[in-house]
This record gives C-alpha cells, sequence and structure tokens, in this order.
C-alpha cells in the first residue's frame, strides 16, 4: 500500500478500493447472522478496522491482532470502548491463549496469505472458538491457471506469499478439527494487471 510522508500510516483503504477489494464484505455477510449483542469477535490482521465496521455497534467486542501499530490506532475507533486490540505476528504465536474457548466468531482477511504455517493458526484459532463457534477466512490460491507457484517473495515490499489449493486448505481445517461449511473462489482484487485468485472459506468447530 502506498505511504503517505506526511502522516507516516498506510492509505490502505483508499487503495484497497482502488484495486477492487471486496473480502471484507464478502467475510461480514458470511458471519452476519452471528455477530450480535454479547458476541465475541476475532478478527486477525484487523487493519483499519474494515472487516469489523458496525460490529461494535451491535453490541459485538472485538478483539483486534495486527502486526502494524498504525493500522491498530486507526481500528480503534471501529472496534469501540470495549474492543481490544494487541500488536502480533502472524508468523508467530497469537496472543489468543487467554481466549480459550471464548470467542464465537473468528475471521482474518487478506492477512493468512502471509502465513508461512497455516496448520498453526488454524490450531491456534480453533483453541480460542466455543463449541459451534466459526471461522471465516480469506486466502490467495493456487488455481493451476493464473496462480501456480506455492510461495512467491516479492522484493519491492520485502514480503512473502504462500499460496495453497482449495483443496489444502479443506484437509488443513480438518485436521485442526473444523467442519467446513462453505468455500468460495472469486478474483480478490487486480495485481500487475492481472486478478489474483482468491478463496473464502467459513468453517465450524
Amino acid at each position: 500500500m502506498s505511504q503517505n510522508p506526511e502522516t507516516h500510516t498506510y492509505d490502505y483503504d483508499t487503495d484497497s478500493k482502488e484495486a477492487g477489494w471486496d473480502s471484507p464484505e464478502r467475510v461480514q455477510k458470511l458471519v452476519e447472522p452471528r455477530v450480535a449483542a454479547g458476541s465475541r469477535v476475532l478478527d486477525i490482521g484487523i487493519g483499519t478496522g474494515l472487516a469489523v465496521s458496525g460490529y461494535a455497534d451491535k453490541g459485538a467486542t472485538v478483539i483486534g491482532l495486527d502486526h502494524d501499530q498504525a493500522m491498530l490506532d486507526t481500528a480503534q475507533t471501529v472496534v469501540g470502548e470495549h474492543g481490544s486490540l494487541c500488536l502480533a505476528d502472524i508468523n508467530g504465536q497469537l496472543p489468543i491463549s487467554d481466549l480459550e474457548g471464548s470467542v464465537d466468531v473468528a475471521q482474518a482477511v487478506g492477512v493468512l496469505e502471509f502465513a508461512k504455517n497455516l496448520r498453526s493458526v488454524f490450531g491456534q484459532v480453533y483453541g480460542s472458538l466455543k463449541e459451534d463457534g466459526v471461522f471465516a477466512f480469506t486466502s490467495e490460491l493456487i488455481d493451476g491457471i493464473q496462480t501456480t507457484e506455492p510461495e512467491t517473495h516479492y522484493d519491492d515490499i520485502d514480503v512473502t506469499v504462500y499460496r495453497h489449493t482449495p483443496d489444502e486448505i479443506a484437509d488443513l481445517l480438518e485436521q485442526a478439527g473444523f467442519q467446513l461449511v462453505h468455500a468460495e473462489s472469486y478474483d480478490g482484487y487486480e495485481r500487475g494487471g492481472s486478478a489474483v485468485p482468491y478463496g473464502i472459506f467459513l468453517a465450524q468447530k
């Protein structure tokens, strides 16, 4: 995302919209029936809070994780006074051990493709959920057509993207104990003039 030299923050929302990024809305649509007053929602990679917009207004408590403090500062107004935010690394141990069995909805939008060990992330999220709790997430896919490489490092932004096939993701969910409820492929956004293949998944504990 482009950096604003005056504020030293990222123009994330503007750049996302210009790139055709609608994954936050897709995830919200999947979990909407489960987000209500008293719900606890865990958002991994919360960014500026796009995917939890309106949750606090419904009376839900949002626990948001992100690696960027500037993002968390922006998200604070979205999660409201009852929300809590914390710095976290998707490739480290997530700071959610104290949430064990207490989360109604977990979600991760546009972040799991940066996870080197998806199995570990799934296991940690599973442990945080209540029985029958759900996990909605997106991830960049190997579709065998537009994208065939399981891993790409982008030198310009010093980021590595890890990709999986839909079947691989389904298998990892099953190994973690989840039941896959919904899976759908779609074009995530434009990169280099081409659509990036994405998947959206809903799994239940």
